[in-house]
């Protein structure tokens, strides 16, 4: 009787598991950085395979990575972007080593405003130096690129954002107002195809067809985050560590998706039979996605309750999430 009621626990917790929301501020960063990939598809007309997002640029030493919000490959050269969606005044602060942001925030009960600075890192400079790293990275996989065809912007989508004026000046910083002649900036026009196929690169002063596929072969070599999506939204961006049960080549597989038993009637009912929850993990083949159906390499069940490690970015120790919570993982190269 005892088995049969920790069971029944069991499928109860199975069937409803905790939600996790995600943070508004996050959400709308998150939600910033897509919109701009979108915007360099659909409008600067940029190649979506010459689009990286969440580069993870090792250092001089190999011993850390820098992560990169955007990085585009054109004909001019490669730009790397920080996607920010500050509100509120921005400013230069006296040393130079920072930006002040003052934000007004209204307190919904008593309608009234309080103003409060915020200092954040030099986020051009921080830039300027990850450019550098991705450039250095790029000649020690023989992507030989001169200097000039590195570009930082720095990329402030939010209209209520204002600089002051030791920031406005700065061409590298791209406002809401300079973000559509920036898009424009990154099309590549009729006549300037035409002639990129007969005038020698040195002459058009653009990337040859070799530099760039140079380019873009190092720069597909580049890891970026794994992803896992929990159960309410939320989305944990780290290095999947893994489960005993969950042996996987990242080399062959991209995600996993977890399929859940959520009816709280099957639940019970298998329980009484003597089962307990189980999660289904489906995982699916790197470039197996097909018109109809995706590849597949495995498919396993484990433990609801199984606990799956996750190192979250920026953090020294492994998370442990039950596969209950997870929605699926996204594996990066």
């Amino acid at each position: 009787m005892f088995n049969l009621t920790s069971r029944l626990v069991q499928a109860r917790e199975a069937c409803n598991p905790a939600s996790h929301l995600e943070d508004e501020m996050v959400k709308a960063g998150r939600d910033a950085e897509e919109n701009l990939m979108k915007d360099l598809v659909h409008k600067a007309g940029v190649p979506s395979s010459y689009i990286y997002q969440g580069l993870r640029v090792p250092d001089t030493f190999q011993t850390r990575r820098h992560e990169i919000d955007v990085v585009i490959l054109t004909e001019y050269g490669i730009y790397c972007i920080e996607v920010k969606n500050w509100s509120g005044k921005i400013s230069l602060s006296t040393d130079g080593k920072s930006w002040v942001q003052q934000r007004h925030v209204k307190d919904s009960n008593t309608k009234s405003s309080v103003t409060y600075d915020a200092s954040h890192s030099n986020v051009l400079n921080e830039l300027k130096s990850k450019t550098q790293l991705l450039r250095n990275h790029l000649l020690r996989h023989e992507a030989c690129l001169a200097e000039k065809f590195f570009f930082s912007r720095v990329v402030l989508v939010n209209p209520k954002t204002e600089l002051d004026n030791s920031l406005w000046k700065e061409k590298e910083i791209v406002t809401f107002d300079r973000y559509p002649l920036f898009l424009d900036s990154l099309k590549r026009s009729y006549t300037g195809k035409v002639a990129s196929s007969i005038v020698p690169s040195f002459i058009t002063g653009q990337l040859s067809y070799s530099a760039m596929e140079s380019a873009r072969h190092a720069l597909d070599q580049i890891g970026t985050w794994d992803v896992v999506h929990l159960n309410g939204g939320k989305q944990i961006i780290g290095d999947y560590k893994g489960n005993k049960d969950l042996i996987l080549n990242r080399k062959t597989a991209c995600r996993m998706e977890f399929k859940h038993q959520r009816s709280s009637v099957l639940g019970s009912l298998w329980a009484v039979m003597g089962f307990t929850p189980q999660v289904v993990v489906t995982i699916y083949k790197r470039g197996g996605d097909g018109w109809l159906w995706n590849a597949t390499c495995a498919q396993v069940s484990v433990s609801y309750d199984a606990e799956i490690s996750f190192r979250p970015a920026g953090e020294e120790v492994d998370a442990k999430i039950q596969a209950n919570d997870i929605e699926s993982i996204i594996l990066s190269t």
